[in-house]
C-alpha cells in the first residue's frame, strides 16, 4: 500500500458523492402550498453557466427536494447559485442544502450564505488488488455470504438504509435504484442474517481505473456481526479484479464504527473533509 497521500481534487469529489451520496441542493416547500407539492412530484432542471442541477423530491420529506448537480467538468457559479436560489424562493421553498462539497465548492456556498450542517470523513484505499490476494482474517464468527442485489430487493433495502440512517439521510427504493446508476459500472449485493431476511447490502461503483463505496448499510439489529464487512470486502475484490487503482469513500466524522471498519480494510483517511451545507431562502 502506498504510503503517500493525494488529496482529491473537487471533481473527484463530485464525481463520488454529487450522484452516487445524492449531493444536492434541497428545499423545503411553503406550507400549505398544494400547487408546490404537485410540482414536486415531477423532477425539473435548472441550468447554470455549464452545470445543471435535476430537482427531485427527497426521500421521506414531501416537503423537501434536491437539486443533484448533473456531471459536469465545472462547479456552479456564484451567479448560477443566486439565480437557483432567488428561483426556489419563488417558487415558494424555504430551505437550500448542499450534499457532500470539497473545499473549493464549500467556499463558494459559504460565499453564498451557506453554513456547514455535517461534517464527513474522505477515506482512500490505494490497492483493492492487494486486499483481493489477502487471505481472510481469522474469525470465530461464521463466514457471511454476499448475494446479488436485485431490483425487487430495493423496497427491503430501502427498509435497512432507513434503520441505518435515519428519515432524514435514508434512502428510498427509488433512491437505491438512482445509486446503482451513479456511474458506468457498478456492482450491488446484499447479505442476509440469520433467518435469510436481507440485513445488510452495498452499491459499489466504477468509473475508468477509480472506484467508489457508493452506499453500506447495516440493519443496526445485525451490526457487529461481520455482515459490514463482508460486503465491503466483497466491494474492494470486484474492483480489484477490475485493476481500479484507487477506491474513495466517506462517513460522518463522528461514525466511529465504520471509520474503524474501513480502515481495518485498508483505507486511510484524507486531510480533507467534505461537508454538507444549508441555507435558509430569502
Amino acid at each position: 500500500m502506498a504510503n503517500s497521500t493525494v488529496t482529491p481534487s473537487d471533481a473527484t469529489v463530485r464525481a463520488m458523492t454529487n450522484e452516487a451520496e445524492r449531493p444536492a441542493l434541497s428545499r423545503l416547500a411553503a406550507d400549505g402550498d398544494a400547487s408546490l407539492g404537485r410540482r414536486a412530484t415531477t423532477p425539473f432542471v435548472l441550468t447554470g453557466d455549464g452545470v445543471s442541477c435535476r430537482v427531485r423530491t427527497l426521500p421521506f420529506r414531501p416537503d423537501s427536494d434536491h437539486l443533484v448537480l448533473l456531471q459536469r467538468r465545472c462547479l456552479p457559479t456564484d451567479d448560477d447559485l443566486a439565480r437557483w436560489i432567488d428561483d426556489l424562493a419563488g417558487r415558494g421553498y424555504r430551505r437550500v442544502r448542499t450534499g457532500a462539497l470539497g473545499t473549493t465548492a464549500s467556499l463558494r456556498v459559504e460565499a453564498a450564505g451557506f453554513t456547514l450542517v455535517q461534517q464527513l470523513m474522505l477515506l482512500q484505499h490505494d490497492d483493492p488488488r492487494r486486499t483481493a490476494r489477502a487471505r481472510p482474517r481469522a474469525d470465530r464468527r461464521p463466514q457471511v455470504a454476499t448475494h446479488r442485489l436485485n431490483p425487487h430487493h430495493h423496497d427491503v433495502a430501502s427498509v435497512v438504509d432507513v434503520a441505518a440512517f435515519g428519515e432524514q439521510w435514508g434512502l428510498d427504493a427509488a433512491a437505491v435504484a438512482d445509486v446503482r446508476r451513479a456511474t458506468p459500472r457498478h456492482r450491488a449485493r446484499l447479505a442476509r442474517a440469520g433467518d435469510a431476511h436481507l440485513a445488510a447490502y452495498a452499491i459499489t461503483g466504477r468509473d475508468a481505473n477509480q472506484g467508489f463505496l457508493q452506499r453500506l448499510a447495516v440493519d443496526p439489529d445485525h451490526q457487529r456481526r461481520g455482515l459490514g464487512r463482508a460486503l465491503v470486502l466483497d466491494s474492494l475484490k470486484w474492483l480489484g479484479r477490475w485493476r481500479v487503482g484507487r477506491v474513495l469513500v466517506n462517513t460522518p466524522t463522528d461514525n466511529e464504527a465504520a471509520l474503524c471498519l474501513y480502515e481495518q480494510v485498508g483505507f486511510r483517511r484524507l486531510p480533507e473533509r467534505l461537508g454538507v451545507y444549508e441555507r435558509i431562502l430569502p
